[in-house]
């Protein structure tokens, strides 16, 4: 018998997740009604895979790792989607091609197609952000045990630190900050003078700059017990989301070598800001606009150049990989929101299997792209109207 990832046990807690505490520990202790769906769904998934695979599954999950949680999640609802389409799932199968590679899944569908199926998460964050990210949050979820019950915080922020900023030295900083300012007058001067008069307090530590404001709470409001922090700003960062979504393709296109069957790449991107622009570009190759010095009052024409996961300098490449599955910032909380969309290769050695086409996809007719919606996951999954609460 597999072992379970969460006993079936009363839980009391029912506050939001704290900013040091992992996805799993907080899945573990919440009483919410959305955690206790999302418990159950896991348990009934992981139930379904062999003791090794499962005590893998439980173990990144359980790791404390956000990168290794959310690839494991991915692979369970993969898992599920393709279980509830009728298909079997044999993991971690030897594709017989003499790689010794093995990608993660092998889907047998029901009308007796088959296909390589491979996950992978596209993120832009380094090494060295989600590390600063770590040590950001153990000083925020400080600031949330000040005793203050006038002020929300804001915060503004520049820089990650490279040493862990001292909670211990800020605290009282803080606090003799907020314990010097009256809600009433800060009140009364914002709203005479607008939100220039919100006072600010400037801390610095080791390339991190953080400007705090004191935002005062409605007095009706005061001392209900919710979060300090009341919203956070990072400065703007170019962000290239097509470019981690091609990266993440390729580091998978040319892993196993060739295949004998239909090969497909499903990419869950960290950016909740992906769009089919993103996706086109990263499968195609990135926009190019081009105006005709001669008639410079004609449109511009696009055109794509050759730097595409499936379109490179030398024309289609990666011909092995039938199609790219791109859900967007899909997690457990989530997964009502529908949005994925399996993008089938006009050159691939193979085509997309039938039954897959059961899913939001897309295809190329002539020169012009056409999506076609799917069936949602809420219905294929028997997910719960509760889900969304």
């Amino acid at each position: 018998m597999n072992s379970m990832l969460f006993e079936n046990k009363e839980r009391k807690y029912t506050g939001p997740k704290t900013y040091t505490e992992s996805n799993y520990q907080f899945l573990e202790r919440s009483a919410r009604k959305e955690a206790e769906n999302i418990r159950a769904f896991l348990n009934k998934w992981i139930s379904r895979v062999s003791s090794e695979e499962a005590n893998e599954l439980i173990s990144r999950i359980t790791s404390g790792n956000e990168i290794n949680f959310n690839s494991a999640i991915f692979e369970i609802v993969l898992f599920a989607l393709i279980s509830n389409l009728g298909g079997k799932l044999e993991i971690h199968p030897d594709p017989e091609n003499g790689s010794g590679k093995r990608p993660d899944f092998l889907v047998k569908l029901p009308n007796g197609e088959e296909c390589y199926l491979e996950a992978v998460i596209a993120t832009d964050d380094s090494a060295a952000e989600v590390s600063s990210e770590r040590m950001k949050n153990v000083v925020f979820q400080e600031i949330e045990k000040l005793n203050t019950q006038n002020f929300f915080i804001g915060i503004e922020e520049k820089g990650n630190p490279k040493t862990q900023p001292s909670a211990k030295i800020l605290r009282p900083q803080l606090t003799r900050w907020l314990n010097s300012l009256d809600p009433d007058i800060v009140a009364k001067e914002v709203e005479e003078n607008g939100y220039k008069e919100i006072p600010t307090m400037l801390w610095e530590h080791d390339g991190w700059q953080i400007k705090f404001k004191a935002i005062p709470i409605k007095p009706e409001r005061r001392g209900k017990g919710q979060r300090i922090i009341g919203h956070r700003a990072d400065e703007p960062k170019w962000i290239s989301d097509w470019q981690s979504l091609r990266k993440a393709i390729l580091t998978k296109a040319g892993r196993y070598g060739d295949f004998t069957k239909p090969f497909i790449i499903a990419v869950n991107t960290a950016s909740p800001f992906l769009d089919r622009i993103d996706e086109m570009q990263a499968l195609f190759g990135e926009e190019e606009f081009f105006v005709d010095a001669a008639n410079p009052g004609n449109e511009p024409q696009m055109n794509r150049a050759a730097n595409g996961a499936w379109f490179g300098s030398k024309g289609p490449q990666y011909r092995r990989v039938s199609g790219v599955w791109v859900f967007n910032n899909i997690n457990l909380w989530n997964i009502m929101a529908q949005q994925n969309t399996l993008y089938l290769n006009p050159w691939s050695n193979f085509p997309v299997p039938k039954e897959l086409k059961q899913f939001n996809h897309a295809y190329v007719i002539g020169s012009e792209m056409q999506w076609v919606d799917g069936v949602h996951f809420s219905q294929l999954l028997g997910l719960p109207e509760t889900w969304k609460d």
